[in-house]
């Protein structure tokens, strides 16, 4: 049995950090370590943190003057000593064969990374949503093979990655910046040779909670480090001589993660704002036939409606739907 590691970021989650730790202690593979970051927070967690490393010796403590997610992660990283890394926010839970199950596939394909499903919980309604990858399991994938890796969710926290692919990429996640994801999962896909996937049910509770970085307003932060993290990673697919390659995945990436998703972001706050309009060009003076793009017909039936009225601008209605789902969520959870 391979050691496995879990590499945990900790700052301020004083509420939520005990229900991740006991996930990560339950799980059905004994053999792990589990590094916990704390990322000079000011709250109660770091205290947390060191009374599970005194009453459990597979769990670690690392304390560090405040870096942000990245550092936190990277840091985590260079003290590991598994086989095997994960990532897991401080704030969400796992189910208990997730470290068993991605272990069991990687070793199976000798893979560098395995992705597996996760589930959305919104804190405010209780709505729980599958995000489901749909790779073929069982069998070895590259970005070569199955270009639409590139294109699903780019969350740290839903994959296992070799820690010797890990070491040898010499990729890290850049400070400093939000969407750090975005800008790190294409490029391991690139140089992954064998990617696995296991997809028989969630393995990952994700906490969409009010006041994360995900769920905040400041739109103008949004815009500057979705665009920079954008060009970055089309640079870097320039670099490589990939751009052309991977042209409709990058198009991709630009329609969803600098127009389709701030955009519904943005009109749910403000319907005036003016980030609006900008994500909107910032998109098309990159890829000008970018509403073409041939995986835009493979969103979910909600979201193709959810564009149509984007499209056309009719945002009250976007909102007016939005609040009859919250509505209906929070009947349901009564």
């Amino acid at each position: 049995m391979e050691l496995a590691s879990i590499i945990v970021p900790v700052y301020n989650i004083e509420k939520y950090i005990e229900g991740c730790v006991e996930s990560l202690l339950a799980q059905n593979y004994a053999k792990t370590e589990i590094i916990l970051v704390d990322d000079g927070g000011t709250d109660k967690s770091a205290g947390i943190c060191d009374e599970y490393a005194e009453k459990y010796s597979r769990v670690k403590v690392l304390h560090k003057e405040n870096g942000g997610l990245s550092d936190a992660r990277n840091k985590g990283a260079e003290q590991a000593h598994g086989k095997y890394l994960f990532f897991v926010d401080g704030d969400d839970t796992v189910s208990p064969d997730m470290v068993e199950k991605a272990v069991f596939c990687a070793e199976e394909l000798h893979a560098d990374m395995v992705f597996f499903d996760f589930e959305s919980i919104e804190e405010d309604t209780g709505r729980r949503d599958r995000y489901h990858y749909g790779f073929p399991q069982n069998q070895c994938m590259n970005a070569r093979s199955n270009p639409e890796l590139l294109i699903k969710s780019p969350s740290a926290c839903c994959c296992l990655y070799s820690k010797a692919f890990w070491d040898e990429s010499g990729i890290r996640y850049p400070e400093g910046l939000h969407y750090e994801d975005l800008a790190t999962t294409p490029r391991f896909i690139i140089k992954a040779q064998k990617i696995g996937y296991v997809g028989d049910s969630p393995k990952y509770y994700y906490m969409l909670r009010q006041g994360s970085i995900m769920r905040s307003n400041n739109f103008e932060r949004s815009y500057k480090d979705r665009t920079y993290v954008m060009n970055f990673l089309m640079d870097y697919f320039n670099g490589q001589h990939l751009e052309e390659e991977f042209k409709k995945e990058l198009e991709y990436l630009v329609f969803q993660h600098c127009y389709f998703i701030p955009s519904k972001e943005i009109i749910l706050a403000d319907t005036k704002s003016i980030w609006l309009d900008r994500f909107r060009k910032y998109a098309v003076s990159k890829y000008p036939d970018i509403m073409k793009n041939p995986y835009i017909s493979e969103l979910s039936g909600k979201d193709k409606i959810l564009l149509f009225f984007m499209k056309r601008r009719m945002y009250r209605v976007m909102n007016l739907l939005s609040g009859m789902r919250k509505a209906k969520d929070r009947m349901k959870g009564q």
